[in-house]
């Protein structure tokens, strides 16, 4: 992932711990949410980040649905992930859609959870600062009002 230096963006030092650390608000859109996707993103707003696995084949789903991807079974309970993982891809974005300019550039990655599932999310650290294989933790950060989602961290920063 070589090219053009990019700016990192702003950091203010963590303070149990005088680490570096990336603000955590962004402005973005609330998702249009329905049936297992509200649930979802309720349990975020209670800084929980949940996700589902099938009693009878031991499965754990991620992304919210109703029915089981492996055995079809309709009986998924949430549960509350460990919050860790490792960045599987990402993609450093440089643009934003208009009114948002002052985000770019920002991380998108897919994090492989320790249960086993993928989730697309923003990675909290400057571009350059991230790698594939880097362990990551779950933090939540405001992208609206009222209204948080799911971000990760590096391990060091999330302290």
């Amino acid at each position: 992932m070589s090219g053009p230096s990019v700016p990192a963006p702003p950091r203010s030092a963590g303070p149990e711990t005088g680490v570096a650390r990336p603000p955590l608000s962004f402005r973005g859109a609330v998702p249009e949410m329905r049936g297992e996707e509200q649930r979802y993103f309720d349990y975020c707003q209670q800084g929980r980040l949940m996700i589902q696995r099938c009693p009878q084949c031991a499965l754990h789903v991620f992304y919210p649905r109703a029915v089981c991807p492996r055995c079809t079974s309709g009986d998924l309970e949430w549960v509350e992930a460990e919050g860790r993982g490792v960045v599987f891809t990402y993609a450093v974005h440089h643009r934003f859609p208009p009114g948002f300019e002052e985000a770019a550039p920002y991380v998108v990655a897919i994090v492989e959870l320790a249960e086993g599932v993928r989730m697309m999310t923003r990675i909290m650290a400057a571009p350059e600062d991230v790698s594939v294989g880097m362990e990551v933790r779950v933090a939540f950060a405001a992208a609206a009002e009222d209204f948080q989602v799911p971000v990760f961290l590096p391990v060091e920063l999330a302290a």
